[in-house]
């Protein structure tokens, strides 16, 4: 292993593996290193979608769908159940985009293909099993290197120009920089725990492998997402203050809940659990100073939040993106201070609104217990009417200002669902059952 490079990417997986693509492209000498070997699953909750938006920025880094996707995770509708009450079917073709559907992906295969293509940049060193354990700075505070261990234990001290933190939410290096939370939105912390499942039922033959959100009320709701023929990820939503299970063990509680829902737990028959059940008790959502002198901080080490909007993959590449375009310009002599500023600031400019947005979702599905004659119509109106759903998914795409849409009841859906009850016009949602 060389002891000097460019910059050095503590990280392999999304933001630290794009990040090492856009810097290769630069002809810039990276050592990226990740403490797993892959493929792996990420320890900590992710929603494991990548809608159009997320599509456009990997496609700017040479890939094809068919290159991190299987056939089978393509799904081209949202439903949302409530749960004996109604339902809420969202086809994607209504957006109107390039790409009208979103992909469930597996972890295992996506994370691996980003961190084998970053390792096949002529310029780029990867070294998976490799942990660093501090950072070197020099007498006037300023990052310098790192200090690293092998899977054998051996140590190495390697310098680098630049030394970037891509290593999640609970990031190591943040911690060694130094790095502080500078805006948290943390009233309303939620938890999550998910796990994978072959063997699953289609959700119907109609719509074989939909998104599927159920809201169980009580502040507790489950997102199925298909990733691959007849396996899912199957994640819950809950409030912090509920995780305690009144002292059942994690795995019963969460079984129990799949359980409680008869169409999944249809689809769950002759199904499997694969993985265990991991996940987070409390998820902040914020943002940590993104830079600071000789390093830099990308991906959930930078922007962290919920993961219920599924916006984690996108905001990675998005601000790896960033990063490197701020890179280039200052390795073009623009002193690092400047640069460091601007990609804190261009990135919080475009993610802001959405993380408040997410947010105010939480709030209102996990925190607010709504009167059963609310669901039943107020509810009903806005989440079955055409022109909420279309703006919903593009939102959900990140292809509207998240600012232009509301998620709660507002005049023009609950106005047209009380046209549609009054005068029955229109056609009823699909149920696919």
């Amino acid at each position: 292993m060389d002891k000097q490079y460019d910059i050095i990417i503590i990280g392999g997986r999304v933001a630290g593996a794009s990040l090492a693509m856009r810097l290769g492209q630069q002809n810039r000498k990276v050592l990226l290193i990740e403490r797993i070997t892959f493929p792996s699953w990420p320890s900590v909750p992710s929603s494991p979608i990548v809608h159009p938006g997320t599509m456009r920025l990997l496609s700017e880094l040479g890939f094809a769908e068919e290159e991190y996707t299987y056939a089978e995770g393509k799904a081209d509708h949202v439903i949302m159940d409530m749960m004996g009450k109604f339902q809420a079917v969202m086809p994607m073709a209504m957006m109107d985009l390039d790409r009208n559907y979103i992909y469930g992906i597996d972890r295992n295969k996506f994370d691996t293909v980003l961190w084998r293509r970053a390792a096949s940049c002529p310029t780029v060193s990867a070294y998976e099993n490799f942990a660093m354990t501090d950072v070197l700075k020099d007498a006037a505070g300023r990052v310098t290197g790192i200090v690293g261990r092998t899977g054998d234990r051996t140590e190495e001290v390697i310098q680098a120009d630049l030394v970037v933190g891509a290593d999640g939410r609970f990031s190591l290096a943040a911690r060694k920089f130094g790095a502080e939370p500078f805006e948290e939105l943390n009233d309303y912390p939620s938890a999550s725990y998910h796990a994978e499942w072959e063997g699953v039922a289609e959700y119907s033959k109609a719509c074989p492998h939909p998104l599927v959100i159920y809201q169980l009320g009580g502040g507790y709701s489950l997102l199925c997402i298909p990733i691959d023929k007849q396996k899912y990820i199957i994640a819950n939503y809950l409030r912090t203050g509920d995780t305690h299970f009144g002292g059942k063990k994690l795995e019963e509680h969460y079984v129990q809940a799949l359980q409680s829902v008869p169409r999944l737990r249809e689809q769950l028959k002759n199904a499997r659990r694969v993985t265990p059940v991991v996940g987070v008790r409390r998820i902040d959502n914020g943002y940590r100073q993104a830079y600071g002198q000789g390093w830099a901080l990308v991906g959930d080490a930078f922007h962290y939040e919920s993961p219920l909007d599924g916006q984690g993959i996108y905001n990675a590449l998005l601000a790896s993106k960033f990063l490197a375009e701020a890179i280039e310009q200052w390795k073009n002599g623009q002193p690092w201070e400047e640069a460091g500023k601007e990609y804190q600031q261009r990135f919080y400019d475009s993610s802001h609104d959405m993380l408040k947005q997410t947010v105010a979702r939480v709030q209102q599905e996990l925190y607010t217990s709504p009167p059963p004659f609310v669901v039943n119509t107020l509810m009903r109106w806005v989440l079955t009417d055409p022109r909420f759903q279309k703006k919903f998914l593009l939102y959900l795409s990140r292809a509207i200002d998240p600012n232009t849409f509301t998620f709660g009841p507002s005049l023009g859906p609950v106005a047209r669902g009380f046209l549609r009850d009054v005068f029955r016009t229109g056609r009823r949602q699909p149920a696919f059952e």
